[in-house]
């Protein structure tokens, strides 16, 4: 049987203070972990610019970045200070030119963008979608994506889907648009899902002609010897044959 154990006032009044002491030094390192989490860089981001001007790889990089200090947890404050650790070559000679116009980090977005990938006016915009049909050998997924990411670049609210699926749809090659007809087609996402069935079928059919088909008329046959592969007139066996 347990034997009880019997304290003293000062001995309990000990064991309190100790317990409070330990709570305390937990809650301490607890929010020394917090602050310390708080207090990132940029220092392992893999994100890097060099100062390409180019809309695609600005809008991925700046998308990149921003996502990394949030899961990261870098103050704004830390953000600007450290956001020179991003850049390289002619992106790096810029920032140091440019970096006191920036007070906050929206400002530091809206430089980068605003230098290396300015707005274009809405009528440059329509004369790249419309400067290239859809080749031959140019996957719908590739060039679906392509458009729209052009489309994404106009003013917002300039076109609904039903508008931009109708500029798309007149660019695409003639193979599509013979098996896909407009009035089906109500998303985008019906646009790609049909045309990935005319590819996957177009693959079938090249395989088709271009295999070795068992009875295919486009393979020769030799009628003395019946062996495919050569003609009556190139028959090996005839004329040891006519030899003999």
């Amino acid at each position: 049987m347990a034997e009880m154990v019997q304290m003293t006032t000062e001995q309990l009044q000990q064991l309190i203070e100790a317990v409070r002491l330990s709570a305390a030094n937990s809650a301490a390192q607890a929010a020394e972990t917090v602050q310390n989490k708080s207090k990132g860089s940029f220092s392992n981001c893999p994100s890097r610019f060099g100062g390409q001007r180019d809309h695609e790889a600005v809008e991925e990089f700046l998308t990149s970045i921003v996502t990394y200090k949030e899961i990261e947890g870098i103050s704004d404050e830390d953000a600007l200070k450290g956001v020179s650790l991003l850049f390289y070559g002619l992106a790096s000679t810029w920032w140091q030119g440019v970096r006191k116009e920036a007070t906050s980090w929206d400002d530091v977005l809206a430089l980068v963008r605003d230098h290396f990938s300015p707005t274009k006016p809405a009528y440059q915009i329509y004369v790249e979608i419309f400067e290239k049909k859809q080749e031959d050998s140019v996957a719908i997924d590739t060039f679906v994506c392509q458009k729209r990411a052009l489309l994404a670049q106009l003013p917002d609210g300039r076109h609904d889907e039903e508008t931009e699926i109708d500029l798309v749809y007149g660019l695409l090659n003639i193979k599509y648009r013979q098996n896909i007809a407009r009035p089906d087609i109500t998303t985008f996402r019906d646009l790609l899902e049909k045309g990935r069935i005319i590819e996957h079928n177009l693959m079938e059919g090249e395989a088709e002609q271009t295999g070795p088909v068992r009875g295919s008329r486009g393979i020769k046959r030799c009628t003395y010897c019946n062996f495919r592969g050569h003609t009556t007139d190139q028959c090996r066996k005839r004329k040891s044959d006519g030899d003999n």
